[in-house]
């Protein structure tokens, strides 16, 4: 069920999303990556929002905050995860990896490469402020709406 909470969140955590990948962009111009990675990372961000910190936006400003928080490990898990796959996908389309066994280990394995790529300062900056910002909100739009 669409409530205000969980719209706020899914948007809050998905402009957190955009802005994170756009300073990723910027500080790695050597990583091949278009501007559908801006998107993904934004409609990833959308459902961490409204499955993650909409569903549970905390009882109070601190813990919507929290709420946030948690709800961002689950953004940069999800975003590793979902470009990993396409990684490795795309990998097996092009006959680079034979064996069709060895994809869930890679697929972990980029995974992992890929959250601590972006596990820089800059990076974890926005994804903090954002993650506060969009808790708070979601408490506020739940507390008021909900």
């Amino acid at each position: 069920m669409p409530t205000a909470a969980k719209l706020i969140a899914a948007l809050a955590l998905a402009l957190t999303a955009a802005v994170a990948a756009i300073v990723f962009i910027q500080a790695n111009p050597e990583v091949p990556i278009g501007i559908r990675f801006v998107g993904t990372n934004a409609l990833v961000g959308f459902f961490a929002g409204w499955y993650s910190l909409g569903k549970n936006p905390g009882n109070g400003v601190f813990d919507g905050a929290m709420s946030g928080i948690r709800s961002l490990v689950f953004l940069l898990i999800g975003s590793g995860m979902v470009f990993a796959f396409y990684h490795v996908s795309r990998n097996l389309q092009q006959f680079r990896d034979k064996d069709v066994t060895s994809m869930p280990l890679a697929w972990i394995e980029k995974s992992f490469e890929n959250v601590v790529l972006a596990l820089t300062t800059e990076i974890a900056i926005v994804l903090v402020i954002g993650g506060i910002l969009s808790g708070i909100a979601s408490y506020v739009a739940s507390a008021r709406w909900g």
